[in-house]
């Protein structure tokens, strides 16, 4: 049994003349204008979502008023499911005014022994209506269908259940067909999208809506749905996950922004998968990296805010890559305690991005500040934990109904649209199919010269590649660089984007292909294009080009001739400039590189630096780790020797070089140093190549002491490969029989190299001969045989240096020789 009614007073004495249990839900309409209404039960979800606040549950037992407790949304219309025909009644709805709906739970006699009693609804009308006159309460009591009538009203839902589970299975073995048919396709290479057959089935299906009696656009709108499902599902098939019960990392908590495009993504191509969410985006990207979880999943564009830069910067430093994405749209609602008014307000909390977003709505909440939080999600569930109506958050409604907030204000942007497109990260890039729209992004380096943006753009224009985004920033170490990120419409196995790429790596300091992958928005938005026209035909339709379509054949791939070296040559010849801070190798000057061995002093460093400086070098250099033949020798001060060396270079304005010895070390070391050394020793340490390969530091590799020089350049294609291609080649003296030097200095290789790769070249005389008697002939022997710089070893008191003190030169020394190498 159920009976509403009109209450002025919470506190009613309707509720204490009830001495037996009952259950009731009281809620307030909220702006809506008084009028006479019907309320089908259709339109129940609607009603409540639009106008109704509800406020509290109560428990009324013995005669008196239990503890308040929240009301879901989802009990509510359990209870009202129970006797939805009440709503079917007309009643007049004032604003801000409460109503209860009380239900006692019909059951058998033992549970309810007098609420099924005949007269005792009659009774009980009698009684609310004496107590509403008594307490100018206006009640009305309606009786729910009794007899005959509930009898049918049950059997009729029960029909209905059926006919749900009906179309559950029906939409699963349409889904299994769809499937097999996109297994078909993929071994034939036909396309996923036929435009043809889409349209013919909308059309086809539309025509049979009026002798149904059903709405075409609502017809309409779910076969559309049906149909995307169905083409994301053959796409799966062209384009399937590479791991097995993968485990999905997420930036925040459960009902994060990043947590609905996981589980829009996976859902529809995996059936078990596991998601776990992280604090950062770091964090997330280092699971991947560990192989602790197959793919992230992290924002990369908002329509409003714009794109990620962090996001895109962590992919690029990091060995992962994009291989999808997938794009959600953004409902930003204000979220907070039931029963909080806006008015109550003092902090705001959500993501930095998220309150970007919304600022123009905060500006107008007098004396509201914004707190910043990791992510939305997990900012409504601070509300919710602290129990204070003076905090609200911002976050998706679901993240609201998951924390049990009452939503204030929705769509808070006030701008219309607004999406964001996450990115799908894994370890291994993958390939798209031809059939389907692809998507390449590239990050990049570039010198800040005139006409090298144009040079850029002209390369990827000329094969008629599409930039569909090109965007901007100054480097923030002071190298002068640009940062550009770029994102191609087209396939990075494409033989015009990969002919593009090669002339624009003549011209990048450094290029990483971040990956490819299926473009979303141009699959779901072009096909969805041609599918409305079944409602509004166009009689042109025969005449659109398939080939422009995301279905398009993928082009040809041409024969081009193998090569060991995909990064090290360059046609013609052609030179390469590496820049170090403002010094530039490669562009036909001849510099000097100078500094201690190994960093040992402040005094001793301070000494050397100045009198490089003043000699005419322009990097300083010195090892703060250091690796040595015995284990007892000095090993350098660590840490504090690159902040020692750090401050020296600039002190006396000079860009600085240091070895890294481990990969670990790289990250931290990128953050100082100008320059990043490989010593001979590491020349093969490939993981240690492959991380350096992912900064945008210069690098100076060393050449290994019995490598050859085939073996020297494979080493610089590892770090090439990871997209940093400023790299100096040096030559420091290769291991032979003879023992008259404590190296055999090869300068037959920097004309051999000259000839074989566009790369700069560096030789180390001081290591090679481990004499300085011989340092100053061995250089000008480098110069004359077309070295683009030397790197010269000095220390202010030789005789007493902790490492290499026999083959390091006086700050006198060093002046002289520079002065006869120009």
């Amino acid at each position: 049994m159920a009976f509403c009614g009109k209450l002025n007073q919470h506190n009613s004495p309707i509720f204490r003349r009830l001495e037996s249990f009952h259950v009731a839900v009281v809620f307030q309409c909220i702006d809506h204008p008084g009028d006479s209404r019907l309320y089908p039960p259709y339109l129940l979800n609607d009603l409540f979502h639009s106008h109704w606040s509800f406020l509290f549950e109560q428990k009324i037992e013995n005669g008196t008023m239990g503890r308040q407790k929240a009301i879901s949304m989802n009990t509510l219309e359990l209870l009202l499911q129970k006797d939805i025909s009440l709503l079917s009644n007309p009643r007049d709805l004032a604003d801000n005014s409460v109503y209860f709906f009380l239900y006692c739970h019909e059951g058998n006699n033992s549970s309810c022994p007098n609420y099924c009693q005949e007269g005792f609804l009659d009774l009980i009308s009698s009684s609310m209506n004496n107590c509403a006159r008594n307490q100018t309460e206006t009640i009305n009591v309606f009786k729910p269908a009794q007899g005959s009538a509930m009898k049918k009203i049950d059997d009729a839902r029960q029909n209905l259940d059926q006919l749900d589970s009906q179309l559950l299975d029906i939409l699963a073995e349409r889904i299994s067909i769809v499937r097999d048919i996109g297994e078909l396709k993929a071994k034939k290479g036909m396309p996923v999208l036929d435009v043809h057959r889409e349209r013919a089935l909308l059309t086809r299906i539309l025509e049979k809506t009026d002798e149904r009696d059903l709405s075409q656009h609502f017809v309409s709108q779910i076969f559309r749905q049906i149909i995307r499902y169905g083409r994301s599902t053959q796409e799966t098939i062209l384009a399937p996950l590479t791991h097995e019960s993968p485990v999905v990392q997420y930036q925040g908590s459960r009902g994060a922004f990043s947590w609905l495009a996981a589980h829009k993504y996976f859902s529809v191509r995996h059936s078990d998968f596991r998601m776990t969410g992280s604090h950062t985006y770091q964090e997330a990207i280092e699971a991947v990296s560990s192989d602790k979880a197959a793919y992230a999943v992290l924002p990369l564009e908002n329509s409003l805010a714009g794109s990620f830069h962090e996001v895109i910067d962590l992919v690029a430093k990091s060995p992962c890559s994009i291989v999808g994405e997938e794009i959600i749209p953004i409902d930003l609602c204000l979220v907070a305690l039931p029963g909080t008014d806006i008015s109550d307000l003092q902090v705001v909390y959500s993501h930095p991005v998220i309150l970007q977003q919304c600022a123009r709505y905060l500006a107008t909440l007098d004396g509201v500040r914004t707190q910043t939080h990791e992510d939305s999600a997990e900012a409504a569930g601070k509300v919710q934990k602290d129990g204070l109506k003076s905090q609200a958050a911002i976050a998706s409604r679901h993240a609201a109904e998951l924390s049990g907030l009452a939503i204030l204000k929705e769509d808070i942007t006030g701008a219309g649209a607004d999406t964001t497109r996450f990115a799908i990260i894994a370890k291994q890039p993958v390939s798209v199919d031809g059939h389907l729209p692809a998507k390449t992004s590239l990050a990049l380096n570039l010198p800040n010269e005139a006409g090298v943006l144009a040079s850029i753009v002209n390369a990827f224009g000329k094969q008629g590649i599409n930039m569909g985004k090109l965007e901007s920033r100054p480097s923030s170490d002071g190298s002068g660089l640009t940062r550009f990120y770029i994102e191609l419409d087209e396939n990075a196995d494409n033989p015009g984007l990969k002919e593009a790429v090669d002339s624009v790596r003549k011209i990048a300091r450094s290029l990483r292909i971040l990956g490819c992958y299926v473009d979303r928005a141009r699959l779901e938005s072009e096909s969805d294009e041609l599918l409305a026209r079944a409602v509004d035909p166009d009689p042109d339709l025969s005449a659109v080009d398939l080939q422009s379509l995301p279905g398009k054949s993928p082009a040809k791939k041409h024969a081009s001739k193998k090569s060991h070296y995909k990064f090290d040559s360059q046609p013609e010849g052609e030179g390469f400039i590496v820049q170090v801070g403002q010094v530039c190798f490669g562009n036909g000057g001849f510099h000097v590189i100078a500094g201690p061995c190994a960093v040992e002093t402040p005094t001793q460093l301070d000494i050397a630096a100045r009198d490089a400086r003043n000699a005419g070098a322009v990097i300083l250099r010195g090892g703060v780790f250091k690796p040595r033949s015995s284990p007892y020798s000095f090993q350098g001060l660590g840490w504090e020797g690159l902040r020692l060396l750090r401050e020296a270079g600039d002190k006396y304005n000079l860009p600085i070089v240091t070895e890294v010895m481990a990969p670990e070390q790289v990250g931290r070391m990128a953050e100082s140093a100008d320059m990043l050394q490989i010593g001979a020793r590491n020349m093969q340490n490939f993981d240690l190549l492959r991380e350096v390969g992912r900064t945008d530091r210069p690098v100076l590799l060393k050449r290994g002491l019995m490598a050859s020089i085939d073996e020297f350049l494979m080493a610089a294609e590892y770090i090439m490969a990871q997209g940093n291609f400023q790299v100096v080649l040096c030559e420091r003296g290769i291991r032979t029989f003879e023992t008259a030097t404590r190296s055999t200095l090869d300068l037959s290789a920097v004309p051999v190299l000259r000839e074989r790769t566009h790369l700069p070249v560096c030789v180390d005389p001081s290591h090679a001969a481990g004499r300085r008697s011989l340092v100053a002939p061995l250089s000008r022997g480098a110069r004359a045989v077309g070295a683009d710089s030397i790197m010269v070893e000095i220390h202010p008191d030789p005789a007493n240096a902790l490492c290499d003190g026999p083959q390091a030169l006086s700050g006198k020394a060093l002046a002289e020789l520079i002065a006869e190498l120009k």
